[in-house]
């Protein structure tokens, strides 16, 4: 009985021993599942499909654009003063992929929009309001330069190339003279090979200005924003007459921040309002009717008065920017008057030149850049 007890002792001692060395057991420990953020919301493909197109003859662009999930969006076509001239809803699509909207070339009042570049914006919104943008001002656009032009003498059409859908603007003058002829005035033309059709003439058709010493063209454009969109046909009213006759107020579109390059820093773009690149029409006569020799030139002599009048549709609209009036006569400078007004005279003492042909070249220049021409051949007779 005594070794029972014994062997019960040592078995319980050896238990004790084994329990007390070992190690605690380790807390269970808890694994968190690896957080799966969803992909970013994005409108990506964006295209517009044609480019140019006629809406007074029913012709359509197709807008299209992907998300990279289910939402809905719109799309906001605004014209180049950065005005609203359409909203389009998109269809509600149940997964990510191609949305698409046509739009006509109508304003909000259904009325046929002037021929001029237009663009768009689109802004979605997922199920859990996340929002994306997709605004081509903010990254495309506003870049100034000055493409190659060459004038074909026997077709009559100046040649150009464009790197980017552009606003052109093509003139010719007298190099140290005077600008004789605005052939392209900041109207918006494609990417690719352009063409343009002139005579070689000035303004006022009084001149052969490509036969002319020192004749140069002067070319400049500024990028549209990316998928601009042109309309052409409308022969009912332009762009300036659109926008102070016919449409109403609109909203502008929504300041974004520029695109910013983060080795050159923020992009800077060159940007005028369209509605300041007008051009300062005008024509010039002599107040009296003087004789005219057997060309048809009229006969002049001694102190001549020469009238000036601006266009009277863009008159209040040129006087309000202020301009100013430089005189040339044979291409030479003469003088200029820094605040002009319509109608304006301009006395020319023709005593100062020799009998014969000579030619009296006006030019208006508005303070933000745009310059108009007319010249008139006259006879002096002294």
């Amino acid at each position: 009985m005594g070794k029972l007890k014994l062997k019960i002792l040592c078995i319980i001692t050896l238990f004790l021993v084994i329990v007390g060395c070992a190690d605690p057991p380790k807390p269970i420990e808890k694994i968190t599942p690896p957080r799966v953020e969803p992909p970013p919301f994005e409108i990506s493909d964006v295209t517009a499909n044609p480019r140019i197109f006629n809406p007074s003859k029913k012709e359509t662009v197709a807008i299209s654009y992907r998300l990279s999930r289910p939402g809905k969006g719109i799309v906001s076509i605004f014209d180049a003063t950065m005005h609203l001239i359409r909203d389009i809803p998109g269809e509600e699509i149940g997964r990510g992929g191609v949305n698409k909207v046509v739009w006509d070339g109508r304003d909000l009042e259904g009325r046929v929009v002037p021929d001029e570049a237009y663009f768009f914006t689109i802004e979605v919104r997922d199920y859990q309001r996340n929002s994306a943008v997709y605004d081509p001002t903010t990254f495309s656009g506003g870049t100034y330069f000055g493409p190659p032009v060459q004038f074909d003498k026997s077709n009559g059409t100046l040649s150009y190339q464009l790197a980017k859908d552009s606003r052109v603007r093509i003139r010719a003058g007298i190099s140290g003279g005077p600008l004789l002829k605005t052939i392209v005035n900041w109207a918006p033309r494609l990417a690719g090979q352009n063409e343009e059709v002139w005579d070689g003439k000035d303004e006022s058709g009084n001149i052969h200005v490509v036969n002319r010493k020192k004749y140069r063209l002067i070319a400049e454009a500024v990028s549209l924003p990316e998928n601009s969109m042109l309309t052409i046909g409308n022969t009912g009213y332009d762009f300036f007459k659109y926008w102070n006759d016919i449409a109403p107020d609109r909203p502008k579109k929504i300041k974004r921040p520029l695109f910013q390059d983060p080795k050159t820093g923020m992009r800077q773009r060159f940007s005028r309002p369209i509605l300041q690149a007008l051009e300062p029409r005008f024509h010039m006569e002599l107040p009296r009717s003087p004789d005219k020799n057997e060309d048809g030139l009229p006969v002049v002599s001694g102190k001549v008065p020469l009238k000036i009048y601006l266009d009277e549709r863009i008159k209040r609209y040129v006087t309000e920017q202020r301009y100013e009036v430089i005189y040339f006569v044979d291409f030479a400078f003469i003088t200029e008057i820094e605040e002009g007004y319509s109608p304006g005279t301009w006395v020319w003492d023709s005593s100062r030149v020799i009998n014969g042909e000579h030619i009296l070249t006006v030019n208006i220049a508005t303070f933000t850049g745009q310059v108009a021409s007319a010249s008139l051949r006259v006879f002096v007779q002294n």
